[in-house]
């Protein structure tokens, strides 16, 4: 095929990396709302496959008419996905007018079973948080000086129903070699085959909003409802709560994550403060009883995410519908709300405290029967053993001190263990020390009768 001059060929030296960028920006687009899609795929049309189109279309400026040299498949599970992350698009991008479409709606009947939104986009809304773009990347230049980005969103019943049909209708060499009376019916079991795929893609919406809405389990303890709701909130650290507090918290609850930006770290700021949340210590203790791996294992997150994201799953975990409410209309993201909303929904009915129960004959008949948390149980079983066994019984583990010089990220709280005495009990241990540190107090006290239970097992007995 005869070169066209018009169309700029040292362009694919640099537009691969603008497609990455591209696949980048959408999958972290979908994972802020909560989407987990099946796959998120960017291509760059070949120089060949421009060649053909130029030749067809004759296009007067081809590298700006092209609206598929770099394109994005998002497919979904469901067509609630489906739909919100068109949403998501929409109000995150520049739509080119007359490219927001599923070209499956045009086909003639005996053709019907396409079934994918197609949007087109020539650059980012202005109005949004500026550090999407990369700065100087291939993104912002391909927006800069070519044309638009197709973005393809369809569900993995419409992707295998579409992949199948493109391979042996669309593109088939034997479909059109074959007579009209066998290519009529291949199209009539196509179409049966696409109202095989609606019905499909029904049954997973109907899963997912099952998951969204789950039954209340009665048996179980909902986040809002235990009785740690109110639990220790003012212990630990009194002072107010600045850039630099937040960071230092973020960074030990969330190691593993990514620091925050400047602005992330001042929208982290504006989250607890519309939570009521003042300080370090109270901060701490409301996310205290939040199970961090239950929480990211039901967000079901995949690509990295910042601490200040963590911050906001959790909060949300914790304070539910009144969170949505609260900061909803907070930061650039103007459907905020809504993805909130869509978030919950990983969370509704499922989310947990850390709650235990110290059971056993020497429970002291002075400790309420009601669930505690895990630092909360760690406290009773210190001011228990310190009484019966003595106070450099327990001061011997590393969590527990007779004096207020425990490291400072041991947020140390300080433990009655009878009128006028304390000792200095660690409040910032994960679940699996506290487990720990509780089997290591109980086997202080060989021979009594106390057991703590979590979820109905024994995780530490004397």
């Amino acid at each position: 095929m005869t070169k066209d001059v018009s169309i700029d060929y040292t362009t694919w030296d640099w537009i691969p990396g603008a497609a990455a960028e591209m696949q980048a920006y959408v999958a972290r687009l979908l994972q802020e709302a909560g989407i987990r899609p099946h796959d998120v795929t960017a291509r760059v049309k070949s120089i060949a496959s421009a060649q053909r189109k130029q030749a067809s279309k004759r296009y007067a400026s081809p590298m700006r008419e092209m609206t598929d040299i770099v394109a994005v498949r998002i497919i979904t599970y469901s067509n609630t996905d489906r739909e919100r992350a068109a949403d998501l698009v929409r109000e995150r991008f520049v739509v080119i007018d007359g490219e927001d479409r599923n070209p499956g709606d045009d086909k003639p009947i005996r053709l019907r079973g396409y079934d994918c939104q197609h949007i087109v986009v020539s650059g980012q809304r202005p109005t949004l948080e500026t550090d999407w773009l990369v700065s100087g990347g291939q993104l912002s230049q391909f927006f800069d000086e070519l044309g638009g980005i197709e973005i393809q969103i369809r569900t993995v019943a419409g992707h295998a129903w579409a992949e199948f049909e493109h391979a042996r209708r669309y593109k088939g060499a034997q479909y059109g070699s074959i007579d009209t009376q066998d290519q009529e019916t291949i199209d009539q079991l196509f179409g049966a085959a696409s109202d095989a795929r609606r019905a499909l893609d029904e049954v997973f919406v109907a899963i997912d909003r099952m998951l969204a809405r789950p039954s209340i389990d009665e048996s179980s303890i909902p986040l809002a409802q235990t009785d740690a709701e109110s639990a220790n909130v003012d212990e630990g650290d009194d002072a107010a709560i600045a850039a630099a507090s937040l960071r230092s918290f973020l960074s030990a609850r969330f190691p593993d994550d990514r620091d925050p930006s400047e602005n992330g770290l001042e929208f982290g700021l504006r989250l607890v403060a519309a939570c009521g949340i003042t300080t370090v210590g109270a901060l701490k203790a409301a996310l205290e009883p939040v199970d961090s791996e239950q929480i990211l294992d039901l967000m079901d997150i995949t690509t990295p995410v910042t601490s200040i994201r963590r911050l906001d799953d959790e909060l949300l975990a914790r304070y539910g519908e009144r969170y949505i409410h609260d900061t909803g209309s907070l930061g650039l993201n103007q459907s905020r709300s809504q993805q909130l909303e869509w978030r919950f929904d990983r969370l509704r009915g499922k989310s947990r405290y850390k709650v235990y129960f110290i059971e056993g004959a020497d429970r002291p008949d002075d400790l309420p029967h009601r669930p505690l948390t895990a630092t909360g149980v760690v406290r009773e079983l210190a001011a228990l053993v310190a009484r019966e066994k003595g106070v450099e019984t327990v001061v011997e583990l590393d969590a527990v001190s007779r004096f207020d010089d425990l490291p400072r990220g041991a947020r140390g709280k300080a433990v009655a263990i009878r009128p006028g005495e304390v000792i200095w009990v660690s409040t910032n241990l994960n679940r699996d020390g506290s487990e720990e540190l509780m089997r290591n107090l109980l086997a202080l006290v060989d021979g009594f009768d106390l057991r703590v239970q979590r979820d109905g097992e024994t995780v530490a007995a004397a």
